[in-house]
């Protein structure tokens, strides 16, 4: 009976130790697939917010060249009405010319039947030579100015052609990227879930003491009320919720750089919709004199991707697919490239 019990007893404990061991496997199975999709999904999503950036600049050049064309075309309109003036001009002159031989009969008072006549026939026909001279450099140069106005439109024409082949390059490898993306996020299930939440934590209480370690959160003065820096925040703050959307500058959805311009637009500052834009459009500013309403840059020249600072170490934004407008702590790791206050 004891040799039974004991056999049983050493079953029990093969299985109970295999139990252990078989959920130890998973869990740390788990724990390395979380690490490895973790990464892959912020490669990913710098990917995505990059070839977003890119088309948005794309979109930028597009316009400005569609208002570089609008103003050629009229141009050119103006010089080819001047050239048709031009030659309806010519040839009046020339068939006068031709009648009257030159005009050279009538300034000689022996052909003349009216010496009375003469001053004002001579007056008259020196205009009218004179005229046809004025009126063909006129000419020649209206031609040359159409040539080249017409060259600088087939510029302009080719350059937005480019520009429209690189936002649909760009826009087709966001889509590629974001399928991939998508992906990747179905698999964030089960312990998967957990891990990556950990791994995101971690990572922002990192974050957090970076800065705090610098003094950064500490003493800074939250701007007054009614300045634009507040307003922007508090108008950043009512997206708070709202789905990233890939080019989106709306409450349906906004991405980085879109959520920003709205939030600035309703203090009465315009950015355009591209982060690099908005790096150049504002001021530099040492990170240790953050103040709420700054801009925070990442990726080469800013133009990866932007937030907004709120005081408190905390930063707002629209991060990537999958994610909705939120408040995090600042990261200054993750490609962290500077700060921009606006101007104004």
């Amino acid at each position: 009976m004891s040799s039974s019990l004991a056999v049983v007893a050493v079953c029990l404990g093969t299985v109970t130790s295999s139990s252990h061991l078989a959920s130890a496997s998973t869990l740390s199975t788990d724990r390395a697939r979380a690490n490895q999709l973790l990464k892959q999904i912020n490669r990913i999503s710098a990917k995505v917010n990059f070839l977003g950036q890119k088309y948005d600049l794309a979109k930028i050049k597009l316009n400005r060249i569609a208002d570089e064309i609008t103003n050629t075309k009229a141009d050119v309109k103006i010089i080819e009405k001047n050239v048709k003036k031009g030659d309806r001009q010519l040839r009046a002159e020339a068939v006068f010319a031709y009648v009257t031989n030159g005009a050279a009969a009538s300034n000689n008072p022996l052909f003349s039947n009216s010496a009375s006549k003469i001053g004002a026939v001579n007056v008259y026909n020196q205009l009218a030579q004179g005229n046809v001279a004025q009126t063909l450099s006129n000419l020649k140069n209206y031609k040359i100015e159409l040539t080249q106005e017409r060259s600088i439109l087939a510029g302009e024409v080719g350059r937005a052609a480019s520009l429209t082949r690189a936002a649909a390059a760009s826009f087709h490898s966001a889509n590629v990227y974001q399928s991939t993306l998508n992906q990747a996020l179905s698999q964030v299930k089960g312990n998967i879930a957990t891990f990556i939440a950990q791994a995101q934590a971690a990572a922002s209480a990192r974050a957090t003491t970076a800065f705090n370690a610098q003094s950064l959160a500490d003493g800074v003065t939250n701007p007054p009320p009614d300045s634009r820096a507040n307003i922007a925040i508090n108008a950043a703050m009512q997206y708070l919720g709202t789905p990233y959307v890939w080019g989106g500058a709306s409450k349906s959805g906004v991405d980085c750089s879109g959520l920003i311009m709205l939030a600035y637009e309703a203090a009465g500052i315009n950015f355009p919709h591209y982060s690099g834009a908005m790096y150049e459009d504002t001021m530099r500013v040492p990170l240790v004199d953050i103040e709420p309403g700054d801009l925070i840059f990442y990726g080469y020249d800013g133009d990866q991707h932007v937030a907004m600072y709120v005081g408190g170490g905390k930063m707002i934004e629209a991060e990537m697919t999958g994610t909705s407008v939120h408040i995090v702590p600042v990261r200054l790791g993750y490609g962290f490239f500077g700060l921009g206050r606006p101007r104004g």
